[in-house]
């Protein structure tokens, strides 16, 4: 099959290109850097440089293919939700024009919810315009729970504060997930598609942010690491120190929000998927490697 990758050689990207090249698969990578086209042939595949906000490149380049992976990433300036809406609009342009006829996107855990998740919602949005701009396109909606990957971010408050900062609960389990894990899940979907509109969950492990904190302190030596729970605007206040979107922020605090206080993962329980071999024991001996190369 021809299978075109959005995504460049991202956390998911990658793995899901080496797994397609080894299967026997053609398979184009798009990045919008020059410098990554010596490590896309490295792994077997072709590189086609271009944006993704292009959508005469994006035609051009999925001219002719079986399938087509998509995703979006969050959006670092400006309306997060236009810029969703916006993309999704260029994918299904260009996916109509080249005449494409399966498509996996990359979306998220709370993609079946509206506003009142907050950041997630931009999820909603995708699937609902690729979905009506598509029709007679079968439509594989990936949602991967929460990445494990997320976690980094915490490393300056371990550091500093022996602290994992949330405004979450401290007694709900939350579901969390490796990109190793989602990458199969994308090359099924890919090479084995499922007619019409479908939606997989995809995780790993589920554990409170206390037992995270218990796992992350054993691996790093910090047996008295910490989750504190902190409120909405105490959550908001830390964020806002180091990032200068002030709508992602308040839509970030906002979906941990209504997960602490609603029934977040209702539609992933009815449509349970089987947890990943990558458990958060494993991403914990990850997380002290470049825990100590920071030290």
């Amino acid at each position: 099959m021809k299978i075109i990758l959005t995504g460049s050689l991202g956390h998911i990207s990658k793995p899901t290109a080496s797994q397609l090249v080894k299967l026997g698969h053609e398979v184009t990578v798009i990045s919008h850097s020059a410098k990554r086209a010596a490590e896309i042939e490295a792994l077997g595949a072709t590189p086609a440089i271009g944006s993704i906000t292009d959508e005469a490149f994006l035609t051009a380049t999925f001219q002719g293919a079986d399938a087509v992976y998509l995703m979006i990433t969050a959006a670092s300036a400006g309306d997060i939700f236009e810029a969703g809406r916006r993309q999704a609009q260029i994918y299904a342009a260009a996916v109509k024009a080249a005449g494409v006829k399966q498509v996996v996107n990359l979306s998220s855990v709370g993609a079946n919810l509206g506003p009142e998740v907050g950041a997630l919602h931009i999820y909603q949005i995708i699937e609902g315009v690729l979905t009506t701009e598509l029709p007679d396109v079968n439509l594989t909606f990936i949602r991967p729970t929460g990445m494990f990957y997320n976690l980094f971010g915490s490393l300056t408050s371990i550091r500093q504060d022996h602290a994992i900062y949330t405004n979450n609960s401290l007694t709900k389990a939350s579901s969390w997930v490796a990109p190793a894990d989602i990458a199969p899940v994308i090359v099924k979907a890919l090479t084995a598609p499922t007619a019409g509109n479908t939606v997989q969950y995809v995780a790993s492990d589920e554990k409170t942010y206390p037992e995270v904190a218990q796992l992350l302190g054993a691996a790093i030596g910090m047996p008295d690491l910490k989750a504190v729970q902190l409120s909405d605007d105490e959550m908001q206040q830390r964020l806002s120190a180091v990032n200068p979107n002030t709508q992602f922020v308040e839509q970030f605090v906002k979906m941990t929000a209504y997960e602490r206080d609603q029934d977040f993962y209702a539609d992933y329980r009815q449509h349970q998927p089987v947890l990943g071999p990558t458990k958060l024991a494993d991403f914990a001996a990850t997380f002290a490697q470049v825990y100590q190369q920071q030290a």
